[in-house]
C-alpha cells in the first residue's frame, strides 16, 4: 500500500478559537486584533464574505465594523496555543508521523487502503476534531508535501468536498493545477514567483512541465525540488522533530509611550523571564543577548537603539540574563524619548546538553546549580497554577501601560478565573 501525505489546516483558526469557546458569536463575523489592538489579522468566514480587508489599522474600519454588527476581540494568545495543543494531539492519534508545521497547520502521513481513497478516513478525522475541540479543519492529500498543500487549497474552495481533496486520486491533475497560480505554491517566494512570470510561468501544470537545466540554473536544488514534488515525487520529507530554534525574541508594543528608565527596566524584566521560561522549556541555552528599543517610526525624533552582550558561558538563567539585560537596557535608554515598543533576543542557542563549564569554577558552579533549582521552581509553580503567579520583583508591570486588550475573550480554557460559573437548582 503507498503511503499518503497529508496537510491539515484549521480554518480561521483565531476566529474559529473565539467562536469556539463562546457561542453567542458562533456563525456570526468576527474580527481578531493584533497586539495593543492595532490591526486586523483574523476574519472568519463571515466577515470575509463582507468585504473585510486583511491587515488594515483597526480605527480604520472600527465606526464600519460596528455598522455590519461585526464582533471585535483582542488576541488571546493564550487560547490559541491551548487550542493547537489539543488539535495536535489528537492529530497524532490518528496519523502515522506527524509534523507540527505552524500553531494551526500540520503535515502527516497515512497508509492508503486497498481502495486508496482516503474520503472516509478524513470525514471522520474532521467530525471527531469538530467533536472535541469544536474548530473546523481542511485536509489536502497528495504524493508530495506540495501536493498536499494544494490540494488543501482546493478543498476549501469546492465546497462539496466537505473540506477534504485528494489530488493523488486523480488521474488528470493538469485541470487542477492549471488554477493554481505560481505564487501561491508552497515554496515560491516573491522573487521566484516574479521570474517565473516574466518567462510566462503562470499556474501549477507550467511550473511543473518547465526546464529542468532552466530552473536548475536560477535556484539550484529548491527549484528542482518544487518541480518534482508537483510530478509526484516526494523531495521534502515529513520531520516530526521540530528543528532547535536559532534564536528567541520576546517583544511587546506598549499601551501608550513610555519616557523612564524604571518602566522600561520593568517592560524588559517582563520579556527576559519570558524568554529564558522558553529557553528552558525547549531544553537550551543562550550566549548572547540583545536588548532594544523604539519610538514611533512616523516622529519628527524618531529614536532606536540596540545593545548586545556576549555571555562567557551559555545559560539559561534567569537571574544572570535578567543582570545582563538591566545592564544593556541603561545603555539603550534615552531620556525624554516617547518609547512605543521595546523587546529582547536571545541567541547563539546551543542544546542544554552539551553544556560547555570553565574549569576550576567549583564556587560559581555550586552558585549555578542553586539558582536553576530556584528556575526549575518557579516554573514549575507556575505550570500547575497560571503565569506569574511567582515572579521577580523587577518585573511588575504597571497595568495601564501593558499592551491594549480591550476585546479580550472573557472565556478561556488557561485561567481558572474565567471558567463559567455554571448554577443549578
Amino acid at each position: 500500500m503507498s503511503k499518503a501525505i497529508i496537510q491539515i489546516d484549521a480554518n480561521n483558526f483565531y476566529a474559529s478559537c473565539e467562536q469556539m469557546i463562546d457561542p453567542s458569536i458562533k456563525g456570526k463575523a468576527i474580527v481578531v486584533l493584533s497586539n495593543n489592538d492595532g490591526c486586523i489579522i483574523a476574519r472568519s468566514s463571515e466577515a470575509r464574505k463582507m468585504g473585510i480587508p486583511m491587515g488594515q489599522p483597526y480605527y480604520k474600519f472600527k465606526n464600519k465594523l460596528k455598522q455590519l454588527n461585526i464582533k471585535v476581540r483582542s488576541s488571546n494568545y493564550e487560547l490559541y496555543g491551548d487550542m493547537s495543543n489539543r488539535l495536535m494531539e489528537l492529530l497524532k492519534k490518528h496519523c502515522e508521523e506527524l509534523e507540527i508545521y505552524s500553531i494551526d497547520e500540520a503535515f502527516a502521513t497515512i497508509k492508503r487502503p486497498k481502495d486508496k481513497c482516503l474520503y472516509h478516513w478524513g470525514k471522520d478525522l474532521r467530525a471527531l476534531v469538530y467533536q472535541n475541540i469544536g474548530i473546523p479543519i481542511s485536509i489536502g492529500i497528495g504524493e508530495t508535501k506540495v501536493l498536499s498543500k494544494i490540494s488543501n487549497h482546493i478543498a476549501k474552495k469546492i465546497h462539496k468536498n466537505s473540506g477534504i481533496f485528494d489530488i493523488g486520486i486523480i488521474e488528470n491533475k493538469d485541470h487542477y493545477l492549471n488554477q493554481i497560480k505560481v505564487d501561491q505554491i508552497w515554496g515560491v517566494g516573491k522573487r521566484m514567483s516574479a521570474w517565473l512570470k516574466d518567462r510566462g510561468i503562470t499556474n501549477a501544470k507550467e511550473l511543473r512541465d518547465i526546464s529542468s537545466v532552466q530552473i536548475r540554473a536560477q535556484y539550484g536544488i529548491v527549484g528542482i525540488r518544487i518541480k518534482n514534488e508537483l510530478k509526484g515525487n516526494s523531495c521534502i520529507t515529513i520531520k516530526e522533530k521540530p528543528p532547535a530554534r536559532k534564536e528567541i525574541c520576546v517583544s511587546r508594543s506598549f499601551a501608550y509611550p513610555i519616557d523612564s528608565l524604571e518602566e522600561l527596566n520593568q517592560a524588559i524584566s517582563q520579556y527576559v523571564l519570558i524568554a529564558s521560561s522558553k529557553l528552558r522549556k525547549h531544553n537550551q541555552l543562550s550566549s548572547a543577548i540583545t536588548i532594544f528599543t523604539t519610538t514611533n517610526i512616523y516622529s519628527k525624533d524618531f529614536y532606536k537603539s540596540e545593545a548586545t552582550k556576549k555571555l562567557k558561558i551559555a545559560t539559561s538563567n534567569s537571574a544572570i540574563i535578567l543582570k545582563q539585560s538591566l545592564s544593556l537596557t541603561k545603555k539603550i535608554f534615552k531620556p525624554y524619548k516617547n518609547l512605543i515598543k521595546a523587546g529582547i533576543i536571545l541567541h547563539k542557542l546551543q542544546s542544554n546538553n552539551y553544556k560547555q563549564n570553565i574549569l576550576f569554577n567549583e564556587g560559581n558552579r555550586q552558585k549555578e546549580l542553586h539558582l536553576e533549582r530556584l528556575d526549575k521552581i518557579i516554573d514549575n509553580i507556575n505550570k500547575r497554577n497560571k503565569k506569574n503567579t511567582l515572579n521577580w520583583g523587577s518585573s511588575i508591570i504597571k497595568k495601564d501601560w501593558t499592551p491594549r486588550r480591550d476585546n479580550l475573550s472573557y472565556l478561556s480554557t488557561t485561567t481558572l478565573e474565567s471558567i463559567p460559573t455554571v448554577f443549578a437548582n
